[in-house]
């Protein structure tokens, strides 16, 4: 989306293999070694078959209601949990095709977190250049953050997707605008809203950079060329009376340095050794001696100035941007609505030390072998911002940050910082899986990060260790349980009996019990007694502070009666519920001493979702 003109001087060569070279031997073995870790990590994204979790249970409860009817329909689902609505129809499309068991419902994630592959390298390599593109592809397919969200039943891989797509529409926009592509780029905006909202920080923050420039940009340069004391490069062009591009020699002198400035237009990465695309507009002329006129000089201009072809794409891209509110405006009730009375009461807002956790999770996660990718990424997203390539096993550092690099990382880091100062306003709360909304930009900057090492030998290794860590990182992290839903039913299987009745506290594990425990079973959430199938969010909070955990413990006590028993399945550890749950826990041992664990609690390093199970058996 960003790119500068490169002076002559600093087009460096391709940094490991010649252009147009016969691959040698190794060569060759670095291409099978990377094809084979693509193609596993493509195949692993299918192979997810832990029980759903809270969210993707929800999302399936959600998805699978009718979209009209006299009953409780996907609207109504959609308006008691918070979220927008695009996701959950294509899923509700896709369980009318395949189903809804775990391995269906996890498939279209894998698929869409699969497709998102081709945008991101149309966007990569119009940005960063064709090297920077298939590096960016390789470490977004074995990126354990992707491989994880690839096999979720969420809408992560959606917003990736969709981010890319927004990128390719607004990079045309900025390169060559069109009618078409504002469109494109209005019909990306409006889906990533109806996504998840998170994705409006993201387009606050390309809004806000668009802004920049066509405010800043012009400002910081006047400054700089009213402190070197000579004219704008504008200005130098409107006195040829061309609206030519100024010459590097021209932009040098007016201190507007090509290889810091983001420019809205693309072309290849720097170090790439071709030369950028150059905004569409009137092509330079000759030089003329000083004084002379152009023969058009004393004639209407029909050609716009640079200026004015500088401005329009920004301007058009914030139009875009903007009609994409006409996307999402046939949703504006529902999302006021929701605004009013759901949110995110089972977190706190973050500081902004989650920012730095963010790239964390980006890079590797938390298992050890993601932190020893971290290390890896680390330096490739450096170079990537600030790197030139010197040749050899040299990089050179410039400390102010190098476009497009430098750009890129800044509209990653300005959606999480806009996602912070959001939530501390109005108090949602932070979870690392949302910030795939900031995800494109960052691996655009690892492909960049990557082509400045100029050591071939030391590529090849770079890209190959990465994929391979994160590939075996992202696995590991795969196998983790996402909840204790399956343990639970086995457990219950084995000991509960028709009549018994389960108690669930919170009502957030309920989501994933109600699709494994035996359907015999007489299951409610705590405090609405209500089935555990959806959450619903409505004034949550609110809600369970008022709840009277004594009653619902006695409800169960006698809708089991003396000859059943009573099961408690819950967890103190979840916000709202540290004295709700507690209360109807000491409520049931009251009334029936006799009570054991029949399931101990996991451990969170074990299992996501952990909980105990208790048993309450009549005298």
């Amino acid at each position: 989306m960003t790119d500068v003109a490169i002076r002559p001087a600093e087009q460096l060569p391709e940094p490991a293999d010649e252009a147009g070279g016969r691959p040698d031997r190794a060569a060759r073995i670095f291409a099978v070694v990377v094809g084979v870790l693509v193609a596993a990590s493509v195949i692993i994204r299918f192979t997810a078959s832990q029980a759903l979790w809270l969210d993707e249970a929800q999302s399936v409860a959600i998805a699978r209601l009718p979209l009209h009817g006299a009953g409780v329909t996907l609207w109504d689902g959609l308006l008691q949990d918070g979220s927008p609505p695009l996701y959950y129809l294509l899923l509700h499309g896709w369980i009318d095709l395949f189903g809804e068991s775990s391995p269906a419902v996890r498939s279209l994630s894998a698929v869409i977190n699969i497709l998102a592959a081709w945008p991101l390298y149309v966007l990569a390599g119009r940005v960063v250049g064709e090297r920077a593109a298939r590096v960016a592809v390789v470490l977004y397919l074995t990126s354990p953050f992707a491989l994880y969200f690839g096999t979720e039943t969420r809408m992560y891989s959606l917003i990736v997707l969709l981010t890319a797509l927004g990128g390719v529409a607004l990079e045309r926009v900025l390169r060559a605008p069109s009618p078409r592509a504002v469109i494109g780029l209005a019909l990306a905006a409006g889906c990533l809203a109806l996504t998840h909202y998170w994705c409006l920080y993201l387009l606050l923050t390309v809004a806000g950079w668009l802004i920049g420039l066509l405010t800043v940009r012009p400002w910081l340069r006047a400054r700089r060329a009213r402190r070197a004391g000579t004219p704008t490069a504008a200005a130098l062009a409107a006195a040829e009376g061309t609206g030519a591009q100024p010459s590097p020699g021209a932009l040098a002198a007016t201190g507007e340095n090509p290889a810091t400035e983001p420019y809205p237009y693309s072309g290849t990465a720097r170090g790439a050794g071709v030369p950028p695309l150059r905004p569409s507009g009137p092509a330079p002329t000759a030089a003329r001696a000083p004084g002379a006129r152009s023969h058009r000089s004393a004639t209407r201009r029909t050609v716009p100035s640079d200026s004015i072809v500088a401005r329009r794409g920004p301007i058009l891209g914030l139009v875009g941007i903007v009609a994409g509110g006409l996307v999402f405006s046939p949703w504006l009730p529902s999302f006021f609505d929701q605004l009013a009375h759901t949110g995110t009461p089972w977190g706190e807002p973050a500081s902004y030390a989650a920012i730095s956790h963010a790239y964390g999770q980006w890079a590797g996660g938390p298992t050890t072998l993601g932190r020893l990718l971290l290390f890896l990424i680390t330096g490739l997203a450096g170079a990537g911002v600030a790197g030139r390539s010197a040749g050899g096993r040299f990089v050179l550092i410039d400390l102010r940050g190098i476009e497009p690099g430098r750009t890129l990382f800044l509209l990653a880091t300005g959606t999480l910082v806009v996602a912070v100062t959001a939530g501390k306003v109005v108090g949602n709360a932070w979870a690392d899986r949302y910030t795939a909304t900031a995800f494109v930009p960052f691996l655009l900057v690892l492909g960049l990060g990557a082509t400045i090492i100029g050591d071939r030998r030391v590529f090849r290794a770079v890209i190959a260790v990465a994929a391979l860590v994160g590939l075996l990182a992202g696995t590991s992290d795969l196998r983790r349980e996402r909840t204790q839903a399956a343990e639970a039913a086995g457990v219950l299987e084995r000991l509960a009996r028709p009549g018994d009745v389960m108690l669930v506290c919170p009502d957030q594990i309920g989501p994933g019990l109600a699709r494994t425990v035996p359907s015999w079973l007489k299951v409610y959430v705590v405090p609405t007694y209500a089935p555990p199938d959806r959450v619903v969010w409505v004034d949550y909070e609110d809600r369970n502070k008022h709840a009277d955990g004594r009653a619902i413990a006695r409800r169960a006590l006698a809708e089991a009666g003396p000859q059943h028993t009573v099961f408690l399945a819950g967890s103190g550890s979840y916000r709202t519920y540290e004295e709700l749950c507690t209360v109807v826990r000491t409520t049931l041992q009251d009334a029936r001493p006799h009570a054991d664990e029949v399931m101990e609690q996991g451990a969170p390093a074990k299992v996501y979702e952990n909980y105990a199970l208790l048993r309450f058996q009549a005298r």
